[in-house]
């Protein structure tokens, strides 16, 4: 007889059919959003005797199967009994659930352990993170042997994934390192359930996909040598083989494929069409010049969490003539070099074998200090007042500023083009790029980003995930996935989600103007502004290149600075930049506080520099400029000689003096005013 249990998971359909006591052949295919889709396929794959036996179990998604169905435990069990395994606990790790179960005497339940919805220490998190590392399943059994397990945040997937993210752009860890800690920290997420279920010996069966990672079970069993842990053949897919033999006595004979899936009921309310908001977002045109030979110019980094951004501007016209935008995948000098040489390939197509002189070299971004270290450049600025500098460069009267990059979400209020006002997102990814990028990468199968917007925008409408965390907004997804819901429809509903998280969590109760600019590399995603419009029933305005504004602004702010006397020129040659490399020498712990920070000593180009700690201390003795102090002005000792009456008045003199105005004081008897001031 034979029988073919169907386990929908998070991320993976897994199937497997058995011939009497044999499994004649398992599948596990990643459903990318589309488990219909995936499971028509694998069964197509195969010939499929008549009158098979069917059971379906898993998520939501096994309702919309015209096929008996039943909850996992009871497939757990039902293959426990079958392979005859005397164990204590079953640990199911899967893409997005880990849950303990304790085990009795006769291989039924006891009770379970699952996580809440934190995808802290999912298989789908560490899937995701190796892409950001442009990595996949397969690399991490390359990494190698002088690896270690760094500390990370646990307690949250956005605090650990800025945790990664962070240590890579300041150089304080390898890709195989990441590697490692998330396996650490996945499998002390085990060990802490393991705790809570009171299992400190015996024997505990591990399954699901996770157990492929090797890491994972070394740590495991070091942490815990008492207990002997069994991984079984089946383990990827262990419910669906529970399935399989559950399906002799309690399936129902398998539909042609044509009538195998229900219609769906989804249950999430909508949004309007984006194409309501059309009209209300202007994009202004990018205004690239050509790169001239014998001009000069500057260089503008923005190192950021998952792209790094680079621009040549002409020191005259302030014009940006070449420039390049590339994924950082956590190598931040990598990353710079190779838009450096894009960046060198235009600056041929223009001049040929014509010279330029690059004079000026700054970075924004969050691996600024470390690309400052690597230029060996003093001119590195928060992205704040870079972002700042770049938009007003082209419209005078912005007063609002939403930029959406990678991992960060800022928001900066202007009143003649100075920030009076910011707001950063608290590590929270969900009004982020990544957030968006991920989440349609993992979910939905949509690989390209640039094809974001255009799904998006094909929505009829959108649906309404919330305005909470990502890992429940993840979760949203797969369960609309599971409805039936349209890839467009989703989608739409993610970039609407992401600009609600962002006017919430960012912006909150803040003033936003009548004159609001949209930037960061989300901006080109077309849905996006449009979104904004429609939520905020305001106009919208792209800048031109909205993802450069960050290394555009800090170039035109380098110049600035040039011209203020903060920064002197020098010369920055990008053959030359491309052959440096940063050297990491010995490690010394600081003790000028009692947090006695690790700091490292890199060399670049024979130049030795303090690199790291919690505070600007080496950051601040590495960018100090040497004044003449005969030519800086002693404000204070000016405002002492200018205060009138012999008396120590904060008061602004100059200011009364210019309106004509006599200034009588209330009390002549009393003494000095309180600094900086006020009249009793």
């Amino acid at each position: 007889m034979h029988s073919l249990g169907i386990n929908i998971g998070s991320s993976n359909v897994k199937v497997a059919m058995k011939e009497e006591n044999n499994i004649v052949w398992s599948a596990v295919e990643p459903h990318e959003g589309n488990f219909l889709d995936t499971l028509k396929k694998v069964l197509s794959a195969h010939n499929l005797p008549k009158d098979i036996k069917a059971l379906a179990t898993g998520t939501e998604g096994r309702h919309l199967l015209n096929i008996n169905s039943v909850i996992e435990p009871l497939c757990i069990e039902e293959a426990l009994k079958n392979l005859q395994f005397q164990v204590d606990a079953l640990v199911s790790l899967g893409g997005e659930d880990l849950v303990v179960y304790t085990i009795d005497k006769n291989n039924k339940i006891i009770t379970s352990f699952s996580g809440n919805k934190c995808a802290s220490g999912t298989g789908e998190f560490f899937k995701q993170q190796l892409a950001r590392m442009n990595m996949n399943l397969n690399d991490i059994n390359n990494i190698s042997e002088d690896c270690r397990v760094l500390k990370l945040s646990s307690r949250c997937s956005v605090f650990m994934k800025s945790d990664c993210t962070h240590r890579l752009n300041k150089g304080e860890a390898k890709t195989g390192d990441i590697v490692l800690s998330l396996s650490d920290v996945m499998a002390i997420k085990v060990i802490d359930f393991l705790k809570r279920a009171r299992i400190d010996k015996g024997k505990v069966l591990l399954v699901g996909g996770v157990t492929k990672n090797q890491y994972i079970l070394r740590f495991i069993r070091e942490r815990m040598p008492q207990i002997e842990f069994i991984v079984p053949e089946q383990a990827p897919y262990f419910e669906a083989y529970g399935a399989a033999l559950l399906a002799r006595t309690s399936g129902s004979n398998l539909p042609p494929l044509n009538s195998l899936f229900k219609s769906s009921c989804i249950q999430f309310k909508r949004f309007k069409s984006l194409q309501t908001a059309q009209g209300r977002v202007t994009y202004l045109p990018s205004q690239k010049g050509k790169v001239k030979a014998g001009r000069e110019y500057i260089l503008g980094v923005d190192g950021g969490s998952t792209t790094t951004k680079a621009c040549l501007i002409d020191m005259e016209t302030n014009e940006v003539t070449a420039s390049f935008y590339g994924r950082t995948h956590g190598d931040p000098v990598s990353a710079l070099k190779n838009c450096l040489v894009e960046i060198k390939k235009q600056i041929r197509k223009d001049i040929g074998e014509g010279k330029i002189s690059i004079t000026l070299a700054s970075t924004t971004g969050s691996s600024r200090e470390i690309l400052g270290v690597f230029l060996e450049t003093p001119a590195v600025y928060n992205e704040i007042i870079a972002h700042a500098v770049g938009t007003s460069f082209y419209r005078d009267n912005i007063d609002t500023i939403f930029e959406i990059g990678g991992q960060d979400a800022k928001y900066v209020s202007l009143k003649n083009k100075v920030p009076i006002d910011y707001a950063m997102n608290e590590a929270c990814s969900a009004g982020t790029g990544s957030f968006l990028e991920e989440s349609a990468q993992g979910d939905l199968n949509i690989n390209d980003a640039s094809e974001i917007g255009d799904i998006a925008l094909a929505a009829e409408a959108p649906l309404k995930f919330g305005e909470h965390c990502s890992a429940f907004i993840n979760s949203d997804i797969r369960n609309a996935i599971q409805q039936g819901a349209s890839r467009e429809d989703i989608t739409a509903g993610i970039v609407t989600s992401i600009v609600s998280n962002y006017l919430n969590r960012v912006v909150g109760n803040r003033t936003i103007g009548k004159n609001i600019v949209l930037q960061g590399g989300v901006a080109k995603n077309r849905a996006v502004p449009l979104a904004f419009a429609m939520l905020l029933d305001k106009d919208i305005l792209v800048p031109p290149d909205p993802e450069m504004m960050g290394c555009f602004g800090v170039g035109v702010l380098a110049k600035q600075k040039f011209t203020e006397g903060f920064l002197t020129k020098a010369t920055y040659d990008i053959d030359q930049i491309l052959t440096t490399s940063i050297i990491y020498e010995k490690e010394f712990q600081c003790k000028a506080c009692d947090n006695f920070c690790p700091v490292r000593i890199l060399n670049v180009n024979g130049h030795k520099y303090m690199f790291g700690g919690r505070c600007n201390k080496y950051a601040n003795i590495r960018k100090k400029k040497v004044f003449n102090e005969e030519e800086v002005i002693d404000y204070i000792e000016t405002y002492q000689e200018k205060r009138f009456c012999g008396r120590h008045s904060p008061l602004f003199f100059h200011l009364y003096a210019l309106a004509a105005l006599c200034l009588v004081l209330p009390y002549p008897g009393r003494g000095n005013f309180c600094f900086p001031g006020h009249l009793p």
